[in-house]
């Protein structure tokens, strides 16, 4: 019998149960992001997208995936003292590109 990473059991030559649910109870659930975080969500992919490579790379390296400069070094190929100073360039371009919120993602002003 083979297993899952855990141990649990998995039973072989048999497909898993594909559950229905009814439209009512999927109405029940709550949306998965409010408005206004969909949006500060939207212009933040907006705002990556629009970082030279380099800076990009290293962000999300960096922050997105917490590998620190490390990380980020590892990803560019480049030294960790300078990939910390690309990681900071490109936080500092972010932002400048969403000076216009507040942290909460709503307009400042």
């Amino acid at each position: 019998m083979r297993t899952y990473t855990k141990g649990i059991p998995l039973a072989e030559g048999r497909p898993s149960r594909v559950r229905c649910m009814s439209p009512a109870e999927v109405d029940l659930h709550a949306p998965g992001q409010p408005p206004q975080e969909a949006e500060l969500v939207r212009r933040l992919e907006v705002a990556l997208a629009g970082l030279p490579d380099a800076e990009r790379t290293a962000v999300i390296s960096a922050v997105a995936f917490a590998g620190g400069s490390v990380g980020a070094a590892m990803e560019l190929g480049i030294e960790v003292g300078d990939a910390d100073a690309v990681t900071r360039s490109g936080l500092q371009l972010l932002r400048a590109a969403l000076a216009d919120l507040d942290a909460e993602g709503l307009p400042v002003g």
